[in-house]
């Protein structure tokens, strides 16, 4: 999976001068995860299989055609996934069986899975379930004796079973993702399609992923081995085995195991980084805010290229250089000129689409990559709008795909970006949170006390809010709302605060509703929200890719309350949801949850204690 225990990365980067991994795909997510020491690939051998006799005796059930699955059958293997597609690619009728080997363990539930795949089917093809245990003369001659290994598995460190079959002369089927692809490729084997999805393992780590097979392309791939030429089948048993002959034998891993300590050992000579953050700053903006949060944890300095801005929060620091335009037509030439001047070595730049012209962005990337620079672009939103057919991300997909890494914020990102061609070098990087602040005690009953927060715009929903309140009040429920919802220097926001005052008029909600539209300090907003006995984010839609607004109203320690979006999904477990986005839905919501916190309902403290 895509997560890694954070104890772990401390006593890592504590405790280690190099780490040499398994694959690429670990080096990656060692990476990700801020393993800061070394890091090289050494890979596993696989000729020590050429040493093992197959036992002939030993009897392998199935009909003519068998596939053939090696695993613990953990969930993590793709069992599950591979039942279902293999119930849709033959029947019974077919000269075609599956034969799994396996072994009994707490994680391994195959015979449910297959119980269930075969449910409402009564021509579900032949299956073999071996859990006994063999040595590997058996296991040898079981590869022998079967047709195709199949293998989707949601992820992978290297996968030895796939390169002992590929040894073998057997066609492989296995996924797009994971630790095989050192050996597994277009040319080697069949890879079935994927998309990310959150990892469920005992490690239960938030914001990990892995990827799920899709069930179509597994079963497409089953049915094209099964029917497939010999000589097509043939040509890339060959390159399989060609490729793990000429780069992985032992003999291959002790030289790249030796070559990484070697060079673990003259490391700590390396250059020092230096920085450069590329971002909107000091302004009224959620970009420029969640970027001085992440600057102020770093412990390195850093050089903050920032955008021109008239409306300054704040007087700039003495790091801070205002080198480009936000919008259409900067070609960016002084920002790269600031770049050469303090000469940086790694650039992290935060995207948004209303930041740059498209073109000279391409351009820019290519060009700092060229330049030897490690790229970094932290993407704040993925959703191309239809009224700007210019900015769409297939328009920089080639120089998405060069850059050291993209970083987004949701798994709804990971799926976009790879649907353009951009998967090998993203990575999900969570928004943070600042300290929750400590709440002593509850409030009366009565009134009911909800608050909002972040700035005002249409797509936040603080309209239908309004009329959601209006709606409470007039069936009887005592309720006061302070909107936390600064105006953000656009004249839409304008706009909209003076529609909302109109509209709180026209309902008689000025004794209940207060528009706090001023661009406070968090320090004061925090204030306002801890009054509240629940703090909701009314989104009616959005292109953003996660929020930082939801993370204020978690860090003030009372219930969140939000719509039903994709945009609140990395925080799904730790908030409360309304039924719908509509005022009538979000009144319902509302008084829902005035009624469990009311009763002290369970489900409703479960989520407050992981929250």
């Amino acid at each position: 999976e895509s997560g890694f225990p954070q104890r772990w990365v401390a006593d890592f980067n504590d405790s280690l001068q190099g780490i040499s991994c398994l694959s690429e795909h670990v080096r990656k997510i060692m990476i990700d995860n801020g393993v800061a020491v070394p890091l090289g690939v050494c890979s596993s051998g696989v000729d020590h299989w050429d040493k093992v006799v197959a036992d002939p005796s030993y009897p392998v059930p199935g009909k003519g055609f068998r596939f053939l699955h090696v695993s613990s059958c953990f969930p993590r293997k793709g069992v599950d996934v591979m039942l279902r597609a293999y119930g849709q690619a033959f029947s019974v009728q077919d000269n075609v069986s599956l034969v799994i080997k396996t072994f009994a363990n707490p994680h391994n539930e195959v015979h449910k899975w297959l119980e269930e795949a075969r449910r409402g089917n009564p021509t579900y093809p032949d299956v073999h379930i071996i859990e006994a245990d063999i040595g590997d003369s058996q296991i040898k001659h079981l590869y022998a004796s079967c047709n195709a290994l199949l293998e989707p598995s949601r992820a992978e460190g290297f996968g030895l079973p796939i390169a002992e079959a590929m040894l073998m002369g057997l066609p492989v089927v296995t996924t797009a993702w994971g630790g095989q692809l050192d050996f597994c490729n277009q040319q080697t084997a069949w890879l079935v399609d994927y998309s990310f999805v959150r990892a469920e393992t005992h490690f239960n780590l938030s914001h990990s992923v892995w990827a799920e097979p899709d069930v179509v392309h597994l079963t497409q791939m089953m049915r094209e081995i099964y029917a497939a030429d010999s000589a097509v089948v043939e040509a890339r048993v060959k390159a399989a085995e060609y490729l793990l002959r000429s780069r992985f034998k032992w003999s291959d891993t002790a030289e790249r195991l030796e070559r990484d300590v070697r060079r673990f050992a003259v490391d700590s000579n390396a250059p020092k980084t230096r920085t450069g953050w590329i971002t909107t700053w000091n302004t009224r903006c959620g970009v420029a805010t969640y970027a001085s949060n992440l600057v102020a944890g770093f412990s390195m300095v850093t050089a903050v290229l920032a955008a021109q801005a008239d409306d300054r929060t704040f007087a700039d620091e003495s790091n801070v250089v205002r080198c480009w335009q936000p919008g259409e037509g900067d070609n960016l030439g002084q920002l790269d000129a600031e770049v050469e001047r303090l000469n940086l070595n790694t650039l992290i730049i935060q995207f948004q689409y209303s930041f740059f012209d498209f073109t000279h962005f391409a351009s820019f990337l290519k060009k700092q990559r060229l330049a030897g620079r490690v790229v970094i672009v932290m993407m704040h939103a993925t959703v191309d709008a239809p009224e700007n057919p210019r900015k769409q991300l297939r328009f920089i997909v080639k120089e998405l795909a060069l850059c050291d890494r993209v970083l987004v914020h949701s798994i709804h990102d990971l799926n976009r970006l790879k649907k353009i061609g951009v998967e090998r070098n993203t990575a999900l990087f969570p928004h943070g949170i600042m300290v929750p602040s400590k709440v002593h005690g509850t409030y009366n009953n009565e009134p009911f006390h909800i608050a909002s927060y972040g700035f005002f715009l249409p797509h936040k929903g603080l309209i239908e809010l309004i009329e959601a309140v209006g709606l409470l009040v007039a069936q009887g429920v005592n309720v006061k709302l302070t909107m936390v919802n600064a105006e953000y220097p656009v004249d839409i926001s304008h706009k909209l605060i003076e529609s909302a005052k109109r509209r709180i008029d026209e309902l008689n909600l000025a004794s209940r509703i207060k528009i706090i539209n001023d661009f406070l300090r968090d320090d004061q907003s925090m204030a306002e929200l801890v009054q509240a006995q629940l703090v909701v984010f009314p989104y009616q839609g959005t292109g953003e890719s996660a929020s930082g607004a939801v993370r204020y109203g978690l860090a003030s320690g009372r219930p969140v309350v939000v719509t039903p979006l994709p945009i609140f999904d990395d925080v799904s477990d730790i908030v409360h949801y309304l039924p719908g986005t509509s005022p009538k839905e979000i009144a319902e919501g509302l008084r829902d949850l005035f009624a469990a916190l009311k009763v002290a309902n369970p489900d409703f403290s479960t989520i407050q204690k992981r929250a």
